[in-house]
This record gives structure tokens, C-alpha cells and sequence, in this order.
């Protein structure tokens, strides 16, 4: 980022921002072109494993990124108005399917967190104030090390997911190594909640035929991707220079959570999109 002093038309911009949170405000926002990887794995060694790189449309809040909540769209406390459809069928058992975004008009798009290292408290007071559901992905360690803090995060919606026990490759496994580390996270988490999360993403995105066979054989029902993602306070996009409905977004539990969530709600205000709960469109069979 330029450190040139700001002129006196960005300055009043800025402050126009701070002032009024409304939609509008949105036109104030910087959009850059960054080539990246748009999935930025779940760890710095990843890098090795996913070597394909996407051109990423990002929209980067203003220097602003860490004032007061206050500068951001006021919460709302509409009724619940999703989903109209359509809700995706899920399998009950066997190979289940791979989800990077659900066909759906409504304009909604899902948050989702993986992993767990990095437990900024400010996170789940944010998700709270806005009434934000996020779908977490989590490990062994990092979630063992404070299962509550979990609970906090989703206590507005969402809910907490295998993302495996120890964050392995796991098209490297058998499908019993797999199995192990898919279901046994699954298990731990149900050591802590009433009833763990039906879904599970793979570690660096990367699965295959085995892996969504071992998720379906322990009450998983859909193995998730993702269709943009959040990082250093700014969100990316695969497609398009903008979020689209029934967009999984993916970032991490690390000390850019806060300012990724922030730009999620900025850009989902812009929009007119709502952070939905994405377990409302992949439900447990026989639920929806």
C-alpha cells in the first residue's frame, strides 16, 4: 500500500464513510487486481500442493479497515426470508458430493472458517452484533485447545465441521488413513456439541473419490469447496469481479479474521446479499 499523505478529497471520502453506513458507501471502496492464489490454502506449505494460480478481482477496504465497528453497515433484524430454493438433496450415505456453490437465486452467499489456530475474541463478538452464521471447519489441536470458543463463533448460526484430526493430504492416505482422520474429528467434535456438523472440507481443498466415500460413511453428507475467499481484508473472487449468489466463501482462523469478516460485510451490504447459513441449503437428509 502507497504510503503517499492522503489528499483532502480522499480524506473527506474517508470521513463521509465513517459517517454514514449505508450502502452507498460501498462506491468508496478500492478495487485492485493482485495476482494470487484465490483458494491461499490453509497453511504456508500448501503452496507445494496447490500450484495452480487464479488472477483474483479483490476489493480492499480503505485504510480505514480497523476503526470502530460503527463504520460499517448497521445489523439488521429482519425475519429469517431463506431459503425460497431450491435446497439441494443430499445423499444419506455413500460417495458424497463435492460443493464449491449452491445453485440458488436467492441472494445469499455462506461464510466459512477453517481451521482454528489464531481465536481473535473479537470474532465472535462481530459474527454477534451482525447476526452472522458461519460454518467452521476445525482440527484436532486448535479445537481441543478451546472448544468453547467455537461455540461462540456459531452461536449466531452455522456450525462446527470436521476439517480432519491433523490437517493431512489426504489424497496421500488410504481410505482407511482417510476414514480415520474425516470421521474421527468427526467424533471429537461430538464429544462437545449435541450434534457435530454434517459437513467436511479437506484439507487444501484437495480430495478424491476415497475421501468422499469416507465422509459419507459417518454421517457427512457433503464434502464443501469454496467460490471466493477472504484475505488480508479484502475479498477475492474466482469468477467475476464480485461475490455471486449461493458463493461459499472460505478464510481461516488467523489475525486477518476480524478485518476478512468486516469486508464480507461490506461487500455483502454493497450487494444486497445476505450471509446466510449454508447448513439452511444442504440440510440432513430428511430435514429439508
Amino acid at each position: 500500500m502507497s504510503t503517499q499523505r492522503p489528499t483532502k478529497r480522499s480524506r473527506a471520502a474517508i470521513a463521509a464513510l465513517a459517517g454514514v453506513a449505508t450502502v452507498t458507501a460501498g462506491a468508496m471502496f478500492i478495487t485492485s487486481r493482485t495476482g494470487s492464489s484465490i483458494g491461499r490454502a490453509d497453511s504456508a506449505d500448501s503452496i507445494e500442493l496447490i500450484t495452480a494460480t487464479t488472477e483474483a478481482e479483490t476489493t480492499t477496504l480503505p485504510s480505514t479497515t480497523l476503526a470502530p465497528t460503527t463504520t460499517l453497515p448497521p445489523p439488521t433484524t429482519t425475519t429469517k426470508a431463506w431459503p425460497k430454493g431450491p435446497v439441494l438433496t443430499i445423499p444419506a450415505a455413500g460417495a458424497v458430493p463435492v460443493i464449491s456453490r449452491i445453485a440458488t437465486a436467492d441472494p445469499v452467499v455462506f461464510l466459512t472458517i477453517d481451521d482454528g489456530y489464531i481465536r481473535d475474541p473479537r470474532v465472535p463478538e462481530l459474527l454477534a452484533q451482525f447476526k452472522i452464521p458461519a460454518t467452521l471447519f476445525v482440527n484436532q489441536g486448535p479445537y481441543l485447545a478451546d472448544p468453547d470458543y467455537f461455540a461462540r463463533v456459531t452461536a449466531s448460526g452455522g456450525s462446527i465441521n470436521s476439517h480432519t484430526k491433523s490437517h493431512r493430504l489426504l489424497t496421500k492416505l488410504s481410505a482407511s488413513a482417510q476414514r480415520a482422520e474425516i470421521c474421527g474429528m468427526r467424533d471429537i467434535i461430538g464429544q462437545h456439541v449435541f450434534v457435530p456438523g454434517h459437513l467436511f472440507r479437506a484439507p487444501f481443498g484437495v480430495s478424491n473419490t476415497a475421501t468422499q466415500t469416507a465422509a459419507g460413511s459417518c454421517g457427512i453428507n457433503a464434502v464443501l469447496s469454496w467460490h471466493a475467499t477472504l484475505n488480508d481484508g479484502r475479498v477475492q473472487y474466482q469468477q467475476g469481479d464480485q461475490l455471486q449468489p449461493g458463493d461459499i466463501v472460505l478464510t481461516h482462523f488467523r489475525d486477518d479474521l476480524y478485518d476478512n469478516i468486516r469486508a464480507l460485510i461490506w461487500q455483502s451490504a454493497i450487494q444486497g446479499l445476505t450471509i446466510a447459513p449454508i447448513e439452511d441449503y444442504l440440510p440432513l437428509p430428511g430435514d429439508g
